[in-house]
């Protein structure tokens, strides 16, 4: 089974974290720039197929407009679990940062979450399996080539990974609109992502939390 990531920087990103890839498609009427001439080199280091066509083509194989003339047809995503989290961050010697959403239902809202997590420095995401955004070729696209170099978990409900992050004495922050403090107010880490950030995150129990952030 494989899957589309239409545009340059999302395209560029899974080149370089050596996403398994199968061929790369470029629109015909596409002009020469030095991202696209990036992107064709490292295709061709991988060994890639690049295969010219039409533009319109490039919609309806990729499922969104927003391709910007390239689309890299990837295997099955691989799913991390939150073990594998705990282990990146103990291996970058720092406590884990784990973003955890709910209730999305946009698919770019869901990208950009994953573009601000990088950002900020987020070992990993964990989202459910299902009532939420599923990771769409719009929201790999809008996460700017983020959804390639995060570790993303999907658990079958959130409640479970609650219980396992609490399991493992990480500190849980829900973050609330009406909540007193902002995230620059309270005493977050310095990498944890500004309100503005998280902002679409939550626990389906704000009591699951130890403390809340607006």
């Amino acid at each position: 089974m494989t899957e589309w990531i239409g545009g340059r920087r999302p395209v560029a990103e899974a080149l370089a974290a050596e996403r398994q890839a199968h061929r790369l498609l470029v629109s015909a009427s596409a002009r020469p720039s030095p991202e696209l001439r990036a992107i064709l080199d490292a295709a061709r280091r991988a060994g890639l197929p690049v295969d010219r066509v039409p533009a319109d083509r490039l919609s309806r194989i990729g499922g969104l407009d927003g391709h910007q003339g390239v689309l890299l047809e990837v295997g099955e995503r691989r799913w991390a679990d939150l073990e594998e989290i705990f282990d990146r961050a103990a291996g970058a010697s720092h406590d884990p940062l784990v973003l955890v959403l709910e209730h999305l239902q946009d698919p770019t809202n869901f990208g950009t979450l994953l573009r601000s997590a990088e950002a900020a420095g987020v070992d990993g995401v964990v989202f459910p399996e299902r009532g939420a955004a599923p990771l769409t070729a719009a929201a790999v696209k809008a996460s700017a080539g983020a959804s390639e170099h995060l570790l993303l978990a999907r658990m079958p409900t959130i409640g479970e990974a609650i219980h396992e992050l609490k399991a493992k004495a990480v500190r849980l922050v829900a973050a609330d609109q009406k909540a007193p403090a902002s995230a620059w107010d309270s005493d977050l880490p310095a990498r944890s992502p500004s309100s503005s950030e998280v902002r679409g995150a939550a626990y389906r129990e704000r009591r699951s939390g130890d403390a809340t952030s607006s």
